[in-house]
């Protein structure tokens, strides 16, 4: 029992999107998010999905993140134009899905559409976020092996500020 109690308490302490996932659109347009997933989010009803504003994808978003954003929108000054703007132009695309008891979520047609996702869907872990991809759109790997070039630069740069805060550099 104390096993189970410590694989909990490790699992929400972790609480990130991480990996690759390849699943497909069912017969009813709905993407079942990886289990992985949903255990490191702790079962959500919800999740959020925007539209990528730098990709051909969509952002799978969880509702703590969401709250964060939310958050900061309220605590903007009451006639601060530019960040109701801001909100409303994130809430109009966003859309706010309810998890079934599958683990399943039903992303809107003018979301599939701008990612052009038909029918198979790679899901990207992002630690604090996913990307759904339509497959024949994800980003390529080298060869068929994973391109580590961006992870090692990122790696290093992290190590570099790492060093920085401790006086090192």
């Amino acid at each position: 029992m104390a096993e189970n109690t410590e694989k909990t308490v490790r699992r929400s302490s972790i609480n990130g999107l991480v990996d690759t996932f390849c699943h497909s659109l069912d017969d009813k347009k709905r993407l079942t998010i990886p289990s992985e997933w949903r255990d490191a989010l702790s079962d959500p009803d919800y999740v959020y999905v925007l539209p990528s504003a730098t990709e051909d994808c969509l952002e799978l978003v969880p509702v703590e993140m969401m709250e964060r954003m939310l958050e900061s929108y309220q605590s903007a000054d009451l006639f601060d134009d530019e960040a109701d703007a801001d909100a409303q132009a994130i809430a109009a695309n966003a859309q706010m899905l309810k998890v079934d008891s599958a683990g399943r979520i039903r992303i809107g047609d003018r979301l599939l559409a701008h990612a052009g996702i038909t029918g198979n869907v790679t899901m990207i872990g992002g630690m604090r976020k996913a990307t759904l991809w339509a497959s024949e759109r994800k980003p390529v790997t080298v060869g068929g092996k994973l391109d580590l070039t961006e992870y090692r630069a990122v790696v290093a740069k992290r190590k570099l500020l790492a060093q920085a805060r401790k006086g090192g550099v």
